[in-house]
């Protein structure tokens, strides 16, 4: 299956009891031999103050079907005792673990259209730092709550890195895409990709396709009332406000899962 669209299957819309949604994606983490621990990685932010998420899984692929009708599954989960955090508080990031839900999936032999990520989608420094200034990024997620609702598929965007993806931008995991964020993109995935071929930063053109996980959404840049550039959480909820977005998106680098990775090994 091509590479989009498996990462097509890679996330879901979580909406929350609050009225508010923002985006998740799927992740396995190995915690023993034969033993994982399957989660849905988003923004602390989107899941603040909210005790049960509906999410909606496809049972079958749109285009593997002779009818192309998507036949979906729905689940409210409770998720009170089920998440687990950066354990710096400051960085936005978490894991809902969902293990009853997918023994759920067993039980009832039900086949979930999920594709999961790894600590293996996870780059090093070492080859972020390869990588050029500016590279072609795609986020995968749900702005504005939009997506197909009727085949359960999300939106697609494109945009570029606007910092060097081996740098941390002021000390921080983090980097700064050049796309427009807007609410319902808070915890989605993002990728830089190339499909027929690329440059490193030494200047050497590489051929075929290339897809480097480069980190999670969590918030933007705009501009105030009083021609501040100030940092916001990626929004939840469309709300009308005077603030103006400058196309800045904040992305937290997709290291920052390992931290996750040490904590649910200690739990489990």
């Amino acid at each position: 299956m091509d590479i989009l669209n498996k990462l097509a299957h890679a996330t879901v819309k979580i909406e929350c009891n609050n009225n508010t949604s923002g985006t998740g994606f799927f992740f396995d983490f190995e915690v023993g031999e034969n033993q994982v621990v399957p989660t849905i990685i988003t923004n602390k932010h989107v899941i603040e103050g909210v005790t049960t998420i509906k999410l909606i899984f496809s049972l079958n692929d749109y285009f593997s079907n002779s009818q192309k009708i998507v036949e979906k599954f729905e689940v409210q989960y409770s998720i009170q005792d089920g998440v687990v955090y950066h354990s710096d508080t400051d960085v936005d990031l978490c894991a809902i673990i969902i293990t009853p839900i997918i023994n759920e999936q067993i039980q009832q032999k039900l086949n979930f259209q999920i594709v999961k990520l790894t600590v293996d989608n996870i780059p090093t420094d070492t080859e972020l730092e390869k990588l050029r200034f500016v590279e072609d990024v795609t986020m995968v997620g749900y702005p504005n709550g939009i997506f197909d609702q009727k085949n359960n598929l999300p939106i697609f965007r494109r945009g570029s890195t606007a910092t060097h993806p081996g740098v941390d931008f002021d000390g921080r995991e983090e980097c700064i895409i050049d796309m427009t964020i807007t609410p319902g993109s808070s915890g989605s995935p993002v990728f830089i990709y190339n499909s027929n071929g690329f440059n490193d930063g030494n200047g050497t053109i590489h051929m075929g396709e290339r897809l480097i996980f480069l980190g999670i959404n969590k918030a933007v840049y705009v501009l105030n009332t009083i021609g501040e550039i100030i940092e916001i959480p990626s929004p939840t909820r469309t709300v009308t406000n005077s603030q103006v977005g400058i196309n800045l998106g904040i992305i937290i680098k997709s290291k920052a899962i390992l931290d996750i990775e040490k904590q649910i090994k200690m739990k489990f």
